[in-house]
């Protein structure tokens, strides 16, 4: 009996020195993986591997880019490019704006589908002739002036270099019979930070609807939390009761960069300084400020330089 125990014992060590041997991994470790298959009907993941984030002393992330960035401002009442002779001349609008090299571009009197501009789409046009994205802000809208052609409409437009993620116009109050009025708002990408940019134009005959739209103004500035500049053709100087309205919300940079009165209107010998880019909150620091000429436009416009910090790493 003994000698069957000893055998059978035998027998198992046997069979566990055979499983040793045939089912213990080699020692250059489990051959290849291979990647998991992709759901049904997809294809698998093409394109290149992910670019590292760049990486400081101790693995932290860096931050090669300067601690700010510039963004130059312009705001223009182009008169819907019609120039001193009454002759309408879109094509030296945009080479205006392209010699002063600008970013963002506040544009006011600005018209689609009028006989007297050929029916031009305005905002359209400026933005292909120079390579910017932009946004309307119809604030009238009447008949058309030619058979078959699209209602009128005028209003004001935002060209940007920076992507526009979104945007939109609110009405001004007004009253019977003025023309009426808008505030518009796009929310552009500048070096990944959200940014909001205001342009407006207020009622140029009465002062007392200029006081009632700046507070409306008030209302609107600085809803969405973002850095905001606020510009446009305000038809107000500074100190007066519409522009006082805006006292605490928004900053004028002239008397910090600005170079000169910045005097815009009238455009040859101009006596009145009545166009404007303010800076709200989001830590905007003005560079430089100053009045440039236009030859077609009955107003000067207005060219701001400001750095923008960037959101920390």
């Amino acid at each position: 009996m003994n000698r069957w125990l000893h055998a059978l014992f035998a027998v198992a060590a046997l069979g566990v020195v055979i499983a040793l041997v045939v089912f213990w991994p080699s020692p250059q470790g489990p051959g290849p993986q291979l990647p998991p298959s992709p759901p049904s009907g997809l294809p698998p993941p093409t394109g290149p591997a992910p670019t590292p984030t760049p990486t400081g002393p101790g693995g932290t992330p860096s931050c090669p880019d300067p601690a700010s960035v510039r963004l130059r401002v312009v705001t223009f009442n182009i008169h819907g490019g019609v120039g001193p002779g009454d002759d309408y001349d879109l094509a030296g609008i945009a080479a205006e704006i392209r010699a002063w090299d600008a970013d963002v571009v506040l544009l006011q009197e600005v018209h689609r589908y009028r006989a007297k501009s050929g029916l031009d789409d305005q905002p359209a046009e400026l933005s292909e002739m120079l390579g910017m994205e932009v946004v309307f802000g119809h604030n009238t809208t009447r008949p058309p002036e030619a058979a078959g052609a699209p209602r009128r409409q005028s209003g004001t437009a935002i060209l940007s270099r920076q992507p526009i993620l979104s945007w939109s116009n609110q009405m001004l109050p007004n009253l019977p019979g003025l023309q009426q009025r808008g505030l518009l708002r796009a929310t552009i990408l500048v070096a990944g930070r959200r940014v909001d940019v205001l342009n407006t134009h207020l009622q140029h005959t009465r002062g007392i609807i200029r006081v009632l739209q700046t507070r409306g103004i008030r209302r609107l500035v600085g809803r969405s939390g973002h850095p905001f500049l606020l510009g446009g053709d305000f038809n107000a100087e500074p100190g007066s009761p519409s522009m006082r309205v805006l006292d605490g919300v928004v900053t004028d940079p002239w008397l910090q960069v600005g170079v000169g009165e910045g005097l815009t209107v009238p455009p040859r010998v101009p006596k009145r300084r009545i166009d404007y880019v303010l800076y709200g909150s989001g830590g905007w620091v003005p560079e430089q400020a100053q009045v440039v000429k236009s030859a077609i436009a009955d107003h000067r416009a207005v060219l701001l330089d400001y750095a923008l910090p960037r959101l920390a790493c």
